[in-house]
């Protein structure tokens, strides 16, 4: 794949990494591009060659939003049964989110090993 070289851009490829990593350990892929955008002035880090997810998989951070947000909400509505038992619709999309965290977790074993 060529690179494209911007005149404007201020900054190497090595610099980018070593900014995405920091990044990653606070924020998910979709905010990282913003950031990238808004505070360094990089529109996309396309222009050094690969995308914002290649670079994530070169230094070794493998971060899936989906699956976080499945699990997070999941944990929602389990602490909100223990403190009401009888709600009978929170139950209902507790075993609705349980679908839907395996679901997701079922693609990305089959297609994303």
């Amino acid at each position: 794949m060529e690179q494209i070289t911007a005149p404007w851009l201020k900054i190497k490829e090595d610099e980018m990494k070593k900014i995405i990593a920091e990044l990653a350990k606070k924020h998910q892929p979709a905010q990282i591009g913003l950031i990238l955008r808004d505070q360094y002035g990089i529109p996309t880090t396309r222009l050094f060659g690969k995308k914002l997810s290649a670079y994530l998989k070169e230094l070794g951070i493998n971060s899936n939003p989906d699956l976080e947000n499945a699990e997070k909400k999941l944990e929602k509505l389990k602490t909100h049964l223990k403190k009401n038992i009888t709600d009978r619709k929170a139950k209902h999309k507790l075993q609705k989110a349980q679908s839907h965290l395996n679901r997701i977790r079922k693609y990305y074993s089959k297609n994303h090993n």
